[in-house]
């Protein structure tokens, strides 16, 4: 099958990823500003709807999120990073049913997207019990005990935040959100090179979230990992596009 007709041209590019960098810093309005001129002047821009999103479920605002995830998708049916944000504001807010026709569309257009398989596997087998369903949970972000961990690190409560983050692996099964949240504990308690271990075991499960690529870099640096750091940056960096935005920061290096 002929993907290009299927996924529609990217543009505001740098503008999209200036929004993102000011979301991760929780910079909210600034983000907002900039992705609203996005779409006023290119109302197709699926990332920029993905983005705003993120942004709602970052400030808690489920309900905008899920919309903006729904008109992610609806302009490019083959997003994955779309699809998988809104598998999890469907789990959030119970609406799976009402998002199934999206993941059956994306498979009908791209029948080797594996994760969206995974996802519609799990809606088929499990139905209305999906939102009990620790197997379902995990293969998105959201997941009840890593929400629970996020709020410990968000208060500093490093201790309360690792117990979470632990029985998150060890009652749902290994989660890339929950490697990544451990090394962020380590970090903090400068652990730096068990912080670049969970990192790396993070991407084991997730090699295209470059943020986490960009925290193993941060902890790599207190330890003299550097270049462990950069090899694993340049094993997948070919293989996901979306890296490139952080390829500046391991070229100073």
């Amino acid at each position: 099958m002929n993907s290009e007709r299927t996924i529609p041209k990217e543009q505001f590019r740098e503008e999209n990823i200036n929004a993102e960098e000011a979301i991760k810093q929780k910079e909210y309005q600034t983000a907002a500003r900039i992705l609203v001129s996005i779409v006023e002047k290119d109302p197709q821009n699926w990332r920029a709807f993905n983005n705003m999103g993120i942004l709602s479920w970052d400030r808690k605002f489920w309900d905008d999120a899920y919309l903006m995830f729904q008109k992610s998708v609806s302009l490019h049916p083959v997003y994955v990073d779309g699809l998988m944000n809104l598998f999890d504001a469907s789990l959030k807010l119970k609406k799976i049913k009402e998002s199934l026709p999206f993941f059956e569309k994306a498979l009908e257009l791209e029948p080797d997207l594996e994760e969206i398989q995974v996802i519609l596997d799990a809606i088929t087998e499990q139905g209305d019990n999906i939102y009990t369903s620790i197997r379902a949970q995990s293969v998105g972000i959201y997941s009840s005990l890593i929400e629970e961990a996020e709020k410990h690190l968000e208060n500093g409560d490093l201790s309360s935040a690792m117990k979470k983050y632990l029985e998150a692996n060890d009652t749902e099964g290994p989660s890339a959100a929950a490697f990544c949240g451990l090394g962020i504990v380590s970090y903090h308690q400068k652990r730096y090179k068990d912080a670049v271990t969970l990192f790396v075991e993070s991407l084991k499960l997730n090699p295209s979230e470059p943020d986490v690529y960009m925290n193993m870099l941060d902890a790599a640096k207190e330890c003299g990992l550097v270049n462990l750091a950069k090899e694993i940056y340049e094993s997948y960096r070919k293989e996901y596009p979306v890296l490139e935005k952080v390829s500046k920061e391991f070229e100073k290096v």
